[in-house]
């Protein structure tokens, strides 16, 4: 019988691991929802997200605010290049969607040659080390990365629904997600909003492989795992849904990290496989709850004379 403390514990560490997780989830989905576009070439924004934190520590000794900085600044320079060169100008050759698919592909499989190239294919961290101080909460370990880790994950979620819901500029993403040309005649420039778009999914995935680099060895394949994962969310959440993929980024990163008590560690990885077999096969259009059945009182003919009005029926 398991032991409840280790069960807790487990628990506990999987949905702290799950907020890089989460991140990355939203990041595809928002733009999936807005621009309508599988973008695989996130992964090589998470690439060079990485990599700059890394430069920024271990070849810089620049100190961990800073490395962030730097990090943030680039990534939010490569999602500004990839929208402005990439993107916008298929957009305006009105090339095919499968195109434009292969081209995030593209992207991706070049940054991580590049990135193999200049650092190597060795696994690297961002930190020297990935010991972090643990603090015993009753009988579960804490450690020193769990809480900013789940802390920044949230805050970053508040401040996008908070964007989303109540700036004009997240309403107009709201609008164009919905009709794009339809809002463009309402005077909103889709231009405008698939780029803010495209920015916000750099920060988040900036900020999820900051947190990621900081607790796990990344090699430059990584992110293309991790970008797989966030595609499993995202289609199991709901394609458009982005609370949805966020929901299910928690739940598969558990799922992932809690079968260590029944497969061996070296199992989990295939796990992403699986969840994403499941999600295309099984759940194309995202887990749905069965609809609760409503009592509805079937609504009787009264007849009606010839010229007299017609009377009104009640269900």
């Amino acid at each position: 019988m398991l032991d409840p403390t280790i069960i807790l514990q487990i628990l506990w560490t999987s949905l702290a691991t799950a907020s890089y997780y989460v991140l990355f989830a939203v990041a595809f989905a928002l733009v999936l929802k807005v621009t309508r576009l599988f973008n695989f070439a996130q992964a090589a924004i998470m690439t060079i997200a990485f990599y700059a934190a890394f430069v920024a520590v271990q070849w810089l000794a620049w100190p961990a605010w800073a490395a962030f900085a730097a990090m943030t600044a680039t990534t939010l320079t490569a999602s500004f290049a990839l929208e402005r060169i990439g993107f916008e100008a298929l957009r305006k050759r009105g090339v095919s969607v499968m195109f434009v698919f292969v081209f995030t592909f593209m992207v991706s499989e070049f940054v991580d040659y590049l990135a193999m190239l200049i650092f190597g294919t060795w696994p690297q961290t961002i930190f020297p080390t990935m010991f972090w101080p643990v603090t015993l909460v009753g009988n579960i370990a804490v450690s020193a990365w769990d809480l900013p880790a789940v802390g920044a994950t949230i805050g970053a979620l508040a401040l996008l629904f908070a964007f989303m819901r109540f700036s004009r500029v997240g309403q107009f993403m709201t609008g164009v997600a919905d009709n794009p040309d339809l809002a463009e005649l309402y005077g909103i420039s889709k231009r405008r909003i698939f780029l803010v778009t495209m920015l916000i999914a750099g920060a988040f995935s900036g900020l999820g492989m900051f947190l990621y680099g900081t607790r796990a060895q990344v090699l430059p394949q990584t992110e293309l795992s991790l970008m797989l994962f966030a595609v499993a969310a995202t289609i199991i959440g709901g394609i458009g849904n982005v609370a949805g993929a966020a929901v299910a980024a928690v739940i598969l990163g558990v799922i992932q990290n809690a079968s260590i008590l029944v497969i061996s560690s070296e199992w989990q990885g295939f796990l992403l496989y699986i969840f994403l077999f499941l999600a295309i096969i099984f759940f194309p259009n995202g887990l749905r709850l069965p609809q609760r059945r409503r009592f509805v009182t079937t609504a009787r003919e009264v007849p009606v004379e010839q010229g007299a009005p017609a009377a009104e029926s009640k269900a």
